[in-house]
């Protein structure tokens, strides 16, 4: 899931999976080379017998610490973990808002009241803590009672509108059409913000979703700038939704020059430098690579969605 970019997880994906000495040293590496920010992420990272091994290791080089999970997995050991070692923060990821969403996205009813006890607990233990919400045509429905609950707990939460195409897994489409997505980004939003405050943020362009990258056929984003992934197999990349160039380590240093390197070799759509929907749009070299194979061709169905979204907020500001 996520991350992780293999299409099963088989015997092979579980014995190239690095050890928690590897994590370990290349996290030394890395902060000697003057890393500041570090996220654990999968996958899902609790799943880990060493993670807490890792976690205090990382947490006592003195990096800022983050983590990515579910929170199915947080159990009281972890809640005094992360109160011993707090966390820069936690990010948790929520699949949608009743019994019924997660068996339908995850296969699992019962995982919801685990996770809303999980998240509630970290809540109490002042754990730093953000929700993520990704929209799929299995939890779209849910979006007033996601952001209820958010609200609820006073738990800042991200939507996902924009879901890359399946270039990882199956092949098999799952995701909203564009103009589905589109009208999902909007009531996300109407439901975060109520119609008044979004009317005020939309006519100053200053909406949280916004894309506030400045147009460029120069990729210009902090991939392989200020910030790089490395992938469970242990090779670097300058973004975790790209599925390349994945460049081996043997050591921290010469793997982060080759990223830079290689990031410079990047670029975006010409036709998209100059787009008007620029800050309404999902595209990113990531994106136009997974949908179309090339970083710089116009991704399809991004540019559907920008187009849709533009068209639906003029029409929900002209009714107002």
């Amino acid at each position: 899931m996520c991350y992780v970019h293999c299409h099963s997880c088989d015997k092979e994906a579980i014995t190239q999976e690095k050890d928690a000495r590897f994590w370990i040293n290349l996290a030394t590496e890395a902060k000697n080379a003057g890393m500041l920010i570090l996220l654990l992420t999968g996958g899902e990272p609790l799943l880990r017998k060493d993670f807490d091994e890792i976690y205090i290791a990382c947490k006592k080089l003195g990096l800022l610490v983050s983590l990515n999970t579910n929170a199915t997995l947080v159990d009281e050991d972890k809640i005094r973990l992360f109160k011993e070692y707090p966390p820069h923060k936690i990010s948790v990821t929520l699949y949608g808002a009743s019994p019924e969403t997660y068996g339908k996205l995850c296969g699992n009813e019962s995982a919801y009241e685990k996770v809303t006890e999980s998240i509630r607990k970290l809540k109490e233990a002042k754990i730093n803590l953000k929700l993520n919400y990704s929209i799929t045509p299995d939890n779209v429905h849910d979006i007033p009672a996601a952001t209820a609950f958010a609200k609820e707990l006073d738990v800042p939460v991200k939507a996902a509108s924009y879901m890359f195409s399946p270039v990882r897994i199956s092949g098999k489409e799952y995701r909203l059409s564009p103009q589905e997505a589109a009208k999902a980004k909007l009531d996300w939003q109407r439901n975060m913000f109520g119609d008044k405050e979004l009317i005020r943020l939309m006519k100053s362009d200053s909406t949280p979703e916004a894309n506030d990258i400045a147009c460029s056929q120069k990729i210009n984003c902090r991939a392989g700038l200020s910030t790089f992934w490395v992938t469970w197999k242990g090779e670097m990349t300058p973004c975790g939704m790209m599925a390349g160039p994945n460049i081996p380590i043997t050591d921290f240093n010469t793997a982060w020059q080759t990223v830079c390197e290689e990031r410079e070799k990047i670029f975006l759509p010409a036709e998209c430098s100059t787009c008007s929907l620029r800050k309404k749009c999902d595209m990113c070299a990531a994106v136009s690579l997974a949908e179309t194979g090339r970083s710089d061709a116009v991704p399809p169905y991004a540019c559907k969605k920008a187009h849709e979204f533009s068209r639906i907020c003029e029409e929900f500001i002209s009714r107002q």
